[in-house]
């Protein structure tokens, strides 16, 4: 257990070290970040649908997965629209 602590410590010391650049990324970025989170939005949809899907539907009835997918679709717009 100190082992998986340490490793865990020195796995994340680069991470204040690269907060600056990180920083100076994104705010030299700015115009064209809505088009990459949107890539990555559109990449994790595919992702959902190619590797998800499948194995849902193996398990559940597809009316219940219909039925899931459109509530959490319409979760989506109204957190997105109203928070």
């Amino acid at each position: 257990v100190l082992s998986c602590a340490g490793w865990s410590v020195f796995s994340s010391i680069p991470q204040p070290l690269m907060a600056v650049p990180a920083f100076a990324f994104v705010e030299a970025f700015r115009p064209v970040l809505p088009y990459g989170l949107g890539f990555a939005a559109g990449a994790m949809v595919f992702m959902v649908f190619l590797e998800l899907m499948p194995e849902a539907y193996e398990k559940a009835s597809k009316p219940a997965i219909g039925v899931l997918v459109c509530v959490s679709l319409g979760a989506m717009l109204l957190f997105q629209r109203y928070i």
